[in-house]
C-alpha cells in the first residue's frame, strides 16, 4: 500500500498494523509464527528449486498431496515436525534447517 494511501486511511481513524496487532500477539508468539512462515516458504522455494510437485513432496514425507498443500498455505496451522520433515525430503540438512530459524 502506498504511503499517500496509508495516510488517508490513518487520518478517517484506521491503525496501520501487522498480523500481530491484529491478533494483539506477544513478542514470543510473533517470533514463533514468523519462524514457521520462514520454514514454510523454505520448503516452498526448495520445492520449486527442485521442481518437485506437491504430490511428489507428500511421497516422500509418506503423506497425502492436499496435506502439502495445506501445510504450505497456512503454516500458522502446521506443526514444526511436519515442516521439518519436508525439509528434510527435499534434501536440507540439520545445518540448513537451523540457518532458516536463525
Amino acid at each position: 500500500m502506498n504511503k499517500e494511501r496509508i495516510k488517508k486511511l490513518e487520518k478517517a481513524g484506521w491503525k496501520m498494523g501487522d498480523f500481530g496487532d491484529a491478533f494483539d500477539l506477544s513478542a514470543e508468539d510473533r517470533a514463533f509464527v514468523e519462524m514457521r512462515l520462514s520454514v514454510a516458504r523454505e520448503v516452498d522455494r526448495l520445492r520449486v528449486e527442485q521442481g518437485v510437485s506437491q504430490r511428489e513432496l507428500a511421497r516422500r514425507m509418506g503423506t497425502k498431496q492436499p496435506t502439502v498443500s495445506r501445510m504450505l498455505k497456512t503454516p500458522s496451522s502446521t506443526t514444526f515436525d511436519s515442516l521439518f520433515r519436508a525439509l528434510l525430503a527435499l534434501g536440507a540438512t540439520p545445518r540448513k534447517i537451523a540457518s532458516v530459524l536463525a
